[in-house]
């Protein structure tokens, strides 16, 4: 198993790279034959081969074994919520549900929100996109210069870097999942 995470590695690293098998070759001396059956697990190659081909890529063999040992599942019990990080800001509690996952490329986020009369619309813009679902309640969400009306099973997806934010409608308390990429 590690063995072909490590191969899925090398291949990643070379396609974030942009260097296609040919060139990886000609750095390594290696033929392209041999690169494609080590990337695609058919050969498990000793432990000087690995360290050319790092080397040819310019990353370090202990990166290559960190990912082959990384996780590759995160599970947040619900009763571990007092271990994660949230915060709350003018009567929003934001509660962070995924924490230092390896490579994280989304920052998941629960979002309750208190009646409007102890909350003011508070917008926010950041690079990046962002979804969300509304759990419970009914709220106007702010996006730029237009206003959208949405509850509980509603959903919205948009580009990020716009003014944007919620506000719970009169006598309503909202909860809602932000998924932000990062």
């Amino acid at each position: 198993m590690e063995d072909l995470i490590i191969s899925k590695q090398l291949k990643q690293v070379r396609l974030e790279k942009q260097l296609t098998l040919d060139e990886l070759a000609k750095r390594t001396g290696f033929t392209k034959s041999l690169l494609s059956k080590i990337e695609n697990n058919k050969v498990s190659p000793p432990l000087s081969t690995l360290m050319r081909i790092t080397r040819a890529l310019d990353v370090s063999l202990s990166e290559l074994f960190r990912a082959a040992e990384a996780r590759r599942i995160e599970i947040v019990r619900g009763n571990q919520k007092a271990q994660r990080p949230s915060s709350t800001v003018d009567g929003q509690m934001m509660e962070s549900l995924v924490q230092g996952f390896p490579q994280q490329k989304f920052e998941p986020i629960l979002v309750s929100i208190d009646n409007q009369a102890s909350h003011e619309i508070k917008l926010y813009d950041h690079p990046g996109q962002e979804f969300i679902y509304v759990l419970t309640g009914k709220m106007k969400y702010v996006y730029g210069n237009e206003e959208y009306f949405v509850e509980a099973g509603d959903s919205l997806y948009f580009y990020a870097d716009v003014p944007h934010g919620a506000l719970p409608m009169q006598g309503e308390k909202v909860t809602y999942i932000s998924i932000l990429s990062l």
